[in-house]
C-alpha cells in the first residue's frame, strides 16, 4: 500500500493511546472485541485490517482477554513495556471502576424482572457485535489465505466444539492441524 492518508500509522503520544483504549474499555463490560477493530482500523487507522487480524490472532492464542492481549502488544509496539502495561490499565481500570460500583448499586434489585429482561438484550446485542468483527476479520484473512482455508478451519472448530465435548485447547490444537493440512494441500 503506497504511503499516504490510507496507510496505518501509530498514535502519536502515550496520552492519545491511552485516550482512545480507556474510550474502548468503557464502551463495553464482558468485552470489546468488536469495538476494537472499529478503533484500531477504522476511526483512528492505527492498523489496517490485515495487521488487526494477524494481531488479533496472536492475542487470541495468548492467554487472557484477547483484547487485553491486542492492546498489550500494541502498547508494546508502539511505547515498548511502559506503553504495554499503560494500554492494559487504560483499557481494564475505568471498566472495573464502574462494575464495581454498579454492582454495589445494583445488590437490592438483583432479579428484578426490568432488569433480568434488560440483561437478556445487552447479551443479545454483545453475540450481534461478535458475530459481526468474526465476520470482518474472516473476509480480511479469506482474502489473504483463500476463503476454504478459513472457512474450513471455522467449520471444523465450530462442529467439534458442538458434537463433542471437547475442551476449547483441543478444539484449536484440531483446527490448526486442518489448516495447516489446507495450507499445505494449496500449495501441492
Amino acid at each position: 500500500m503506497p504511503a499516504g492518508a490510507d496507510s496505518p500509522a501509530p498514535p502519536a503520544t502515550l496520552a492519545t493511546m491511552v485516550r482512545e483504549i480507556a474510550r474502548l474499555g468503557l464502551l463495553g463490560f464482558g468485552g470489546v472485541g468488536p469495538q476494537s477493530y472499529h478503533l484500531f482500523v477504522v476511526r483512528t487507522r492505527w492498523l489496517s485490517a490485515e495487521q488487526f487480524a494477524e494481531l488479533a490472532g496472536v492475542g487470541q492464542a495468548l492467554p487472557g482477554p484477547n483484547t487485553v492481549n491486542l492492546a498489550a502488544i500494541c502498547g508494546d509496539r508502539w511505547f515498548g513495556p511502559f506503553g504495554a502495561l499503560a494500554a492494559v490499565a487504560a483499557l481494564t481500570v475505568p471498566p472495573t471502576l464502574i462494575a464495581i460500583a454498579l454492582a454495589a448499586l445494583l445488590v437490592p434489585v438483583a432479579g428484578a424482572p426490568r432488569l433480568v429482561a434488560i440483561e437478556c438484550a445487552v447479551v443479545a446485542a454483545c453475540a450481534g457485535l461478535v458475530l459481526a468483527t468474526a465476520l470482518r476479520v474472516f473476509a480480511t484473512i479469506a482474502q489473504r489465505r483463500g476463503a476454504a482455508f478459513v472457512l474450513g478451519a471455522a467449520l471444523t472448530a465450530f462442529i467439534t466444539l458442538r458434537s463433542a465435548d471437547m475442551p476449547e485447547a483441543t478444539v484449536a490444537a484440531i483446527a490448526v492441524g486442518f489448516g495447516f493440512e489446507l495450507l499445505a494441500t494449496r500449495r501441492r
